[in-house]
């Protein structure tokens, strides 16, 4: 169980550890991140034909806290979940949404190059 709670810490303690020139090189990159991610999310919506809505919603869990020994205590907490649902779509829309996201990629491309280049050499 304690493994569960320190792997993430130790991601997060290495995440900040990254060198001057990582985190420069990762950050010139993240709005191309963003384009590539939603390249492949119009590719897809295309490919089914229809898109998919997630939003995430709370439930209520209950869960046996504690067993004393005369009573039982149920305790509650919140869990995030996930719904996804099939929306309609234009396709010839998402068709030219796609085109104008492949113009925005190649433009993106080279400022992500010369921010790049930019970076501090180590």
């Amino acid at each position: 169980m304690r493994l569960f709670l320190i792997l993430p810490l130790a991601a997060l303690i290495l995440a900040a550890c990254a060198s001057p020139r990582e985190r420069c090189l990762r950050a010139a990159t993240a709005e191309l991140r963003v384009i590539e991610d939603l390249i492949a999310e119009t590719e897809g919506n295309i490919a089914r034909g229809y898109a998919i809505d997630r939003r995430v919603e709370t439930r209520t869990v209950l869960e046996l806290c504690a067993w004393p020994t005369e009573e039982v205590l149920f305790c509650t907490r919140q869990e995030p979940v996930t719904r996804e649902r099939p929306r309609a779509i234009d396709i010839a829309a998402e068709r030219r949404k796609l085109a104008d996201l492949r113009d925005r990629r190649a433009d993106e491309v080279r400022r992500a190059a010369a921010a790049q280049a930019a970076c501090p050499v180590e």
